[in-house]
């Protein structure tokens, strides 16, 4: 029976989570993780070449040879790991989990902020303060957006939850209470 993405990335980010928080290796892991991750966004047909039938073993193995350098034990044997049992598809799925699973340990969170306007140090410090207090989180991390169709105000999609402060979400409101 073939297990489907989520739970593969569940069960191998999990496990590597455990063993690298109880080793007090957390914070280098994510580090390493975050790089790995980062080479096969940056280079697309990676991860279908080392599963594909374009390259032969012995070729694919140099490539994992090389892929293992510079990282740490753990993180090495997650990479040899994926590749044996043919799951290199998933890595940055299971990286993705792991990410999750630190940013729960650290209360960190990230929020989609939609805005008018580019945010000046000053607003952007103000909106990850509010959104700390209001999440209780330690850390926020704004992945910003413009879009001047909203006009003014932002909308802040977190934790499966949208705030929408916009101008235009009130202009509307405003005019389906002057329809009725």
């Amino acid at each position: 029976m073939s297990l489907d993405k989520q739970t593969v990335a569940n069960r191998y980010a999990k496990a590597l989570f455990e063993l690298v928080d109880e080793d007090n290796t957390l914070d280098q892991t994510y580090q390493e993780l975050t790089a790995l991750r980062q080479v096969f966004e940056d280079n697309a047909a990676l991860a279908s070449v080392l599963s594909g039938v374009q390259l032969s073993l012995s070729e694919k193995k140099s490539l994992i040879d090389d892929l293992k350098k510079g990282f740490s034990q753990p993180v090495s044997n997650l990479i040899q790991m994926t590749f044996d049992y043919g799951r290199i598809n998933d890595l940055v799925a299971i990286i993705d989990e792991f990410e999750r699973r630190y940013d729960a340990k650290m209360k960190r969170v990230h929020a989609d902020v939609v805005t008018a306007i580019q945010l000046d140090k000053q607003q952007r410090d103000q909106l990850k303060a509010n959104l700390a207090q209001r999440f209780g989180a330690k850390e926020v991390v704004l992945h910003e957006q413009v879009d001047p169709e909203i006009l003014g105000g932002v909308i802040v999609h977190l934790n499966n939850k949208t705030l929408d402060g916009s101008l235009s979400s009130k202009i509307k409101q405003i005019r389906r209470l002057l329809v009725r």
